[in-house]
C-alpha cells in the first residue's frame, strides 16, 4: 500500500547538475552575445540607409524650393541621385553592394512631376505613407518585390515656399536586397556560432565537472575502505581541497566517536556478560548442590533464600539497564517541580540512619535551597550516592549532605570522609559495570550502574556532575541543577 502511494522522484546526480548550470550559462551568453552583434549590424546598416536617402532628399529640396521651379534642373537631379546612389553609398559602406534609388516628386494636387524610370510599375503610390498635416517626415516601410527584392521607402514632404503654403510629396526607394542577403547570412553564421558554442560548451562543461569532482570520487573511494575493523583509519591526510578538507576532517571526527562508540559498547558487552555470568553461576552452582543428596526443608529454604537475593541483583540489574536506555533516547520527558530541598535530604537520611548507625556512621544536613527537578528521579540519584558513600566510608565515619544555591544553580554535595577514589580511576566510574578492585573487594552486591544512573539523571535535567576525591581522605560528588 505504502508503495502504491509512494511519488517517485529522478534524483539529479552533482555532475549533471552542474553541466546543465554551466551549458545553460554559456549558452545564455553566446545567445546575448549574438544578439547584440546582429542588433548591432541591423542597426548600422539602417542608420546608413536612411542616411543615404536623406542626403539625396536634402539637394532635391534645395531644387524644388526655388522660385520658378526648373524642371529641366529637377528631372537632371533626379537621375543623377539614381545614378550616384550606388557610387555614394558603396564607397562609405559596403563596395560589393549594389545600391540604387527611385525618385517620384508630386505636387499639391498629387499629380506627378517626375519619377524615376519603371518606377510606376514597381512601387504604385499606394504603398507609401499617406500625407497628413501633423507629420512632416513619414516613417520609413521596407517591402518585398515579386521578383524577390528588398526595398526601403521614405516619403518626404516640402513646402513649395513661405508663400503659398502648397506642398512638395517626394517619394523615394532605396533597393537593399544585397544587404538582406548580408543580414540573413550573417544570421545564419551567428546561428552556426550559437550551435557550435553550445556543443563545445557542453563537452567542455563535461570535462571540467570530471575534473573538478575528481578529488569527491577520491574521497569516496577512501571512504568505501573503512569497515568497522578500520575505524582508526583517517581520510584528511590527504591534500584535499579546501571544501573537501573540511568534509574530511568532519568524517574523520565521525570515525573517532564511532570507534569510540564502539569500544564502549565492546567493554560494555564484556562486562554485561560479566556481571550476568556471576549470579546466573551462583544459582546453577547452589542448585546442583541442593539437587545432590537429599535435603533437609531448613536447607531447601536456605538455598532459596539465597536464590532470591541472586535474582533480587539480577532484577535490579536489568532495572538500571532499562533506565539507562530510556535516558538516553531524545524522546524521554520528566517532569520537574520546585522541591524543598532539605526535606528530600531529611527523608533520604531517614531511610538510611538505621544502615549507617550499624557501621557508626554519622548523616549530618547542612545549608538550605530550593531545586528544580523531577522528585522521584533526584531521590533516585542521591540513594544511590548516599549508598555508595556508605559502602565505602570506613566505620565512625561520617558523611555530609550540603546543599547551597550559587548563582543560577542548585548544588548538591554528598561528601564523606571514606577511602577515595584513586585519580586513574575517577576518569571511569561513570562508566557501565566499571568498579575499582578495591570496590569489587568491599561491595560484592553492587552492579557497577550506581554513578552511571546518576550521570544519566543529571542529562535528563540538563545539569552536570562532578566527583573530587583523595585516597584516604574522601570524597565528595556535586550535583549541579539549573535554576530553570
Amino acid at each position: 500500500m505504502f508503495l502504491k502511494n509512494a511519488k517517485t522522484s529522478v534524483q539529479w546526480s552533482l555532475a549533471a547538475k552542474l553541466v546543465m548550470l554551466y551549458v545553460i550559462s554559456a549558452s545564455t551568453i553566446l545567445l546575448m552575445a549574438c544578439g547584440f552583434l546582429y542588433w548591432t549590424l541591423l542597426n548600422n546598416i539602417d542608420h546608413e540607409h536612411k542616411a543615404l536617402l536623406i542626403a539625396e532628399l536634402t539637394e532635391l529640396q534645395s531644387a524644388l524650393q526655388q522660385s520658378p521651379l526648373d524642371q529641366a534642373l529637377l528631372k537632371q537631379l533626379v537621375r543623377e541621385e539614381s545614378r550616384n546612389a550606388t557610387e555614394a553609398h558603396s564607397a562609405s559602406f559596403h563596395p560589393s553592394s549594389t545600391h540604387y534609388s527611385y525618385f517620384r516628386v508630386l505636387n499639391s494636387q498629387h499629380q506627378r512631376v517626375v519619377e524615376t524610370k519603371n518606377m510606376s510599375s514597381l512601387f504604385p503610390e499606394s504603398v507609401f505613407s499617406e500625407y497628413t498635416e501633423d507629420k512632416i517626415f513619414a516613417s520609413d516601410v521596407k517591402i518585398q518585390t515579386k521578383d524577390k527584392r528588398f526595398f526601403l521607402l521614405i516619403t518626404q514632404y516640402f513646402p513649395q515656399s513661405s508663400e503659398s503654403g502648397n506642398i512638395w510629396q517626394v517619394q523615394a526607394a532605396l533597393n537593399v536586397t544585397q544587404d538582406e542577403i548580408l543580414l540573413l547570412q550573417y544570421q545564419k553564421m551567428l546561428g552556426l556560432v550559437l550551435l557550435v558554442g553550445v556543443c563545445f560548451t557542453t563537452l567542455a562543461g563535461f570535462w571540467i565537472t570530471r575534473k573538478g569532482l575528481k578529488p569527491l570520487n577520491q574521497i569516496t573511494q577512501a571512504v568505501q575502505t573503512i569497515s568497522i575493523n578500520h575505524l582508526h583509519e583517517t581520510i584528511a591526510s590527504e591534500k584535499w581541497p579546501k571544501e573537501l578538507a573540511l568534509l574530511a576532517a568532519a568524517f574523520d571526527d565521525m570515525l573517532n566517536r564511532l570507534d569510540e562508540s564502539f569500544a564502549r559498547l565492546s567493554q560494555f558487552s564484556a562486562d554485561l556478560a560479566h556481571e550476568l555470568r556471576t549470579p546466573i553461576n551462583n544459582l546453577m552452582g547452589e542448585t546442583e548442590i541442593a539437587l545432590s543428596r537429599q535435603r533437609t526443608l531448613s536447607d531447601y529454604q536456605q538455598i532459596l533464600g539465597s536464590n532470591m537475593e541472586e535474582f533480587n541483583r539480577l532484577n535490579r540489574m536489568i532495572e538500571e539497564l532499562l533506565f539507562l536506555s530510556r535516558a538516553e533516547s531524545p524522546e524521554t520527558k520528566i517532569h520537574c517541580e520546585i522541591l524543598i530541598l532539605e526535606k528530600e535530604l531529611e527523608t533520604i537520611r531517614t531511610f538510611y540512619e538505621s544502615l549507617a548507625t550499624d557501621k557508626k556512621i554519622k548523616i549530618r544536613l547542612v545549608g538550605h535551597a530550593q531545586v528544580y527537578a523531577d522528585p522521584l528521579l533526584l531521590c533516585r540519584a542521591l540513594n544511590n550516592l548516599i549508598a555508595n558513600a556508605i559502602s565505602y566510608t570506613n566505620t565512625e565515619g561520617e558523611i555530609i549532605l550540603i546543599a547551597k544555591q550559587v548563582d543560577q544553580f542548585t548544588e548538591v554535595q554528598v561528601c564523606d570522609n571514606g577511602i577515595g577514589i584513586d585519580e586513574k580511576e575517577r576518569l571511569k566510574i561513570f562508566d557501565r559495570f566499571y568498579r575499582a578492585d578495591k570496590a569489587r573487594v568491599k561491595n560484592t552486591q553492587g552492579t557497577g550502574l550506581g554513578l552511571s544512573l546518576v550521570k544519566s539523571i543529571m542529562d535528563l535535567h540538563q545539569g552536570t556532575v562532578s566527583v573530587h576525591s583523595q585516597p584516604g581522605k574522601g570524597t565528595s560528588v556535586i550535583l549541579h541543577f539549573p535554576s530553570r
